[in-house]
């Protein structure tokens, strides 16, 4: 099976490798880049898994997910008594108008 962005990519979301891990197969595709010797295209799959290693390794995507406690948001102030109020068909067509000619666009 050849390398290719594909195989990283569900490598990274099958595996769930730790970053240790990716740098080591990240330096085992440079390895193989650096000392390839054929034809550019045959070699290209291994050049863009090795992108995508990388990015993942620079993004941080290993790092864990935040706890539940950290994802809850509190919108409970967005909209106060959580219920939005309802505008008249008039003031929505003027606002729109008015973003329209401020953007100076025709819809």
């Amino acid at each position: 099976m050849s390398t290719t962005a594909q195989s990283a990519q569900s490598w990274l979301s099958d595996k769930k490798p730790t970053a240790p891990e990716v740098q080591s197969v990240l330096a085992k595709l440079e390895a193989r880049i650096e000392e390839w010797s054929g034809d550019d295209d045959k070699i290209q799959g291994s050049i863009e898994a090795a992108l995508i290693l990388q990015t993942y390794l620079d993004t941080g995507a290993d790092a864990s997910p935040p706890s539940q406690a950290e994802a809850n948001l509190d919108n409970s102030q967005l909209i106060p008594h959580a219920e939005p109020i309802e505008l008249e068909e008039s003031i929505k067509q003027q606002t729109f108008a008015a973003l329209k000619a401020q953007l100076g666009k025709t819809l």
